[in-house]
């Protein structure tokens, strides 16, 4: 069974703050993959993490593409620059329509969207057109968290028609245990999968067990 792990991260001017913490959570998240495919042997999991800044698509950079767990290296502060505004819907968009195009239907996908701020500079896509987006490629099975700051995370999570929401404190603190939450999430999605577990069951990672 092949698992991509999708990682949206928001790489605008206000992660500055948290920077570190941010770095490091998915340094944190990365291992929690790694341990994932030694539990689940039948799984074989990849990881594509995308960033995101400035204007439009011109800000969205591909930092790891469908690369096998096994081979991917940890998040360095070359990878890694904030600054510039959030083009949020226009790296969802072009993430998820070209991931699409290059994986099979019976592979399974777990797509986490982490923001600290509102959309504001997406020059290709609406809120409108990455929701059409979304809810196609949840009738495919693929699945959706959302995790935001400064914001209601599960009120833009169900504008987006993901079910999956977690809000996060946009401090040191914050961010560290918002990493700890998403490795476990991480976690449920494999054992899930591995147990061929039913579709709404895919729509509560965040809840506690």
């Amino acid at each position: 069974m092949n698992i991509y792990n999708v990682i949206i991260l928001d790489e605008s001017g206000s992660m500055s703050a948290i920077y570190d913490q941010a770095l490091s959570g998915i340094n944190e998240v990365l291992s929690g993959i790694r341990k994932n495919q030694k539990e689940f042997p039948d799984q074989q999991h990849y990881v594509t993490i995308v960033t995101f800044e400035g204007n439009g698509i011109g800000g969205i950079k591909t930092r790891r593409d469908r690369v096998a767990i096994e081979k991917v290296s940890d998040f360095t502060r070359k990878d890694y620059l904030p600054g510039g505004c959030t083009p949020l819907y226009d790296a969802m968009g072009k993430t998820l329509n070209e991931l699409e195009g290059q994986i099979h239907d019976e592979d399974r996908v777990m797509a986490t969207i982490i923001t600290d701020g509102y959309e504001n500079a997406s020059e290709e896509y609406s809120g409108k057109t990455v929701k059409v987006l979304v809810s196609r490629l949840r009738k495919k099975g693929w699945t959706f968290a959302y995790i935001g700051a400064n914001q209601d995370a599960v009120e833009v999570a169900r504008d987006l028609n993901i079910d999956n929401a977690l809000n996060f404190d946009a401090t040191p603190e914050g961010v560290c245990e918002m990493s700890v939450r998403f490795r476990k999430a991480g976690r449920k999605f494999a054992s899930l999968c591995e147990c061929a577990a039913s579709a709404d069951m895919y729509d509560r990672l965040f809840e506690e067990d």
